[in-house]
Parts: C-alpha cells; sequence; structure tokens
C-alpha cells in the first residue's frame, strides 16, 4: 500500500517523510483491506498537526495530533489511529459471536427429539426484538396476565439475569438460566 504524505505551510522534508512512512507502515499489519493512507502535515504560526486519512472497505478512519514539535505531532497522531483500530477489532470480535441463533438450536433440539432424520435446512428464523426491563417474578407475572403475548422476557431484579415467563397449562413457568 502506498503511503501518501502531503506538506501545507511548509518545506517538504525526506527526513520526516521517511519517518511518518516508517510509523503508518506499523499500522498497516491490523488494517485489513486498506486502499489508501494520507498523510498531511502542516505547520500554522507555532503549531504543526498531523493528519491522517485511511480509507478501506467500508470504513474512513482518521485521528490528529497536534503541538509545537512536529515529530510529538506524528506520534500523537498514530497513538489515536493505533487506539481507534484497537477498539474497532474489539467492537468485531465482539459482534461476531456465535452466529447459530437461540431458536435454531431449540428447534434442532426438536427435531432430534421427534427421531426425524431429515437433513434438510432449518428454515428461516424471524427475528424480533423485545424490550426486557428490570421487575420482580411477581410483576412479570402481572404483566403476562394483562398482555396477549404467551411470553414475556425480564430482567430479574433480584438476580440481574434474564430470564422467560411464559404461559403453559393454565398456569405459568418460569425459566432462570444458571452456570450448571
Amino acid at each position: 500500500m502506498q503511503v501518501s504524505v502531503t506538506f501545507r505551510h511548509m518545506e517538504a522534508d525526506e527526513r520526516v517523510k521517511d519517518h511518518v512512512e516508517e510509523k503508518v507502515r506499523r499500522l498497516q499489519k491490523y488494517i485489513e483491506n486498506q486502499r489508501e493512507m494520507h498523510v498531511v502535515l502542516s505547520a500554522e504560526k507555532f503549531r504543526h498537526s498531523a493528519e491522517l486519512i485511511i480509507v478501506g472497505d467500508g470504513i474512513t478512519l482518521n485521528s490528529q495530533g497536534k503541538d509545537r514539535d512536529l515529530y510529538t505531532a506524528i506520534d500523537q497522531m498514530i497513538e489515536k489511529m493505533d487506539r481507534q483500530i484497537r477498539e474497532r477489532r474489539g467492537k468485531v470480535k465482539r459482534k461476531r459471536g456465535n452466529p447459530i441463533t437461540l431458536e435454531m438450536t431449540f428447534r434442532e433440539e426438536e427435531n432430534n427429539v421427534e427421531g426425524s432424520e431429515e437433513t434438510e435446512t432449518p428454515p428461516l428464523v424471524r427475528k424480533r426484538r423485545i424490550l426486557a426491563k428490570p421487575m420482580t417474578l411477581d410483576e412479570a407475572v402481572a404483566q403476562l396476565k394483562i398482555s396477549k403475548e404467551d411470553f414475556l422476557f425480564f430482567i430479574n431484579s433480584d438476580s440481574g439475569q434474564m430470564n422467560l415467563l411464559y404461559r403453559r397449562d393454565g398456569g405459568y413457568d418460569w425459566m432462570e438460566p444458571s452456570p450448571k
């Protein structure tokens, strides 16, 4: 990947350009599919600023460093970009998780219980977002009684965990996760 360095309101210096390229190349191993890396170095009176723009597949990252010393401004710019890249990678890792949804797992278990030997792909799973409010079990039972739904997800205010309450045979079943 080519790194372009632009100088504004200052003379182009090969030492500075080499320093910037060396620092920016360290970041390249953390970024997948980057298309363009552009560094803009500028001077305004006594303050130097360094700005880095990285354009990749669907993302644009931008960082800026300002200081009296040009090399310190470049280091600030690199530190900020490094932090952005680490945060972004952490978010991507957290989002990936387990791609199999809970409903698909239940349907697979139901098929196994029935003893069917079908190897068909599971039907499309409809996704709904449900607001889970913190409440006690008694409040959840009262809420389910007045609602038209057959189930209610809630956050148990005693344990702080997600719980499920659903109607069954004239009564209610309550599910609470446990580690064992």
